[in-house]
């Protein structure tokens, strides 16, 4: 029954070692995507830092002079486009935002997970130390029995017939 629960022992800690893993890969990508999002809000932040001279400089060539209603929707076009970009680059920050937020879920449970294994592991260990000590101890008082009854029987000498059983 020991070797069954070693077994089972073994078992529980190569799901622990998997449990461990997978903490270790959902650390890993928590951090990827932690780096990630903070590159996305530096560059929206330079974005939104450089948009009133980008468009500035859109309207540059139009201003103070006289143009055609096309040239005017270019330019107009052009900084819709730079207001689309700016958008664009903000909505990829939050759905950034949001991975790190499901990552940051992914690796509590990757914890939690991680735990259990853990707990299986150690109350497999228990049980298999305990059923270990408890055969020990039997087959201590079974050798201590076997000397006693060995030293208990009345000795015979040679030669001489054994005492007999009253039945």
């Amino acid at each position: 029954m020991i070797g069954q629960f070693r077994i089972l022992g073994k078992v529980k800690a190569l799901r622990e070692d998997k449990a461990l893993r997978a903490l270790q890969k959902a650390r890993l990508i928590l951090r990827e995507a932690e780096d990630r999002l903070a590159a996305l809000e530096a560059e929206l932040s330079d974005s939104r830092a450089t948009l009133p001279a980008r468009e500035r400089a859109l309207f540059r060539p139009v201003l103070g002079q006289t143009v055609g209603m096309p040239a005017i929707e270019d330019v107009k076009e052009n900084v819709l486009a730079l207001h689309r970009q700016h958008q664009e680059l903000a909505d990829r920050r939050d759905r950034a935002r949001d991975h790190v937020k499901r990552c940051a879920q992914a690796l509590e449970a990757a914890r939690n997970e991680l735990r259990m294994r853990q707990q299986d592991s150690e109350k497999i260990g228990t049980v298999t130390g305990e059923l270990a000590e408890a055969l020990a101890a039997d087959q201590l008082a079974r050798e201590e029995a076997e000397i006693e009854d060995a030293f208990s029987r009345p000795r015979t000498r040679p030669g001489t017939p054994p005492p007999e059983v009253a039945a």
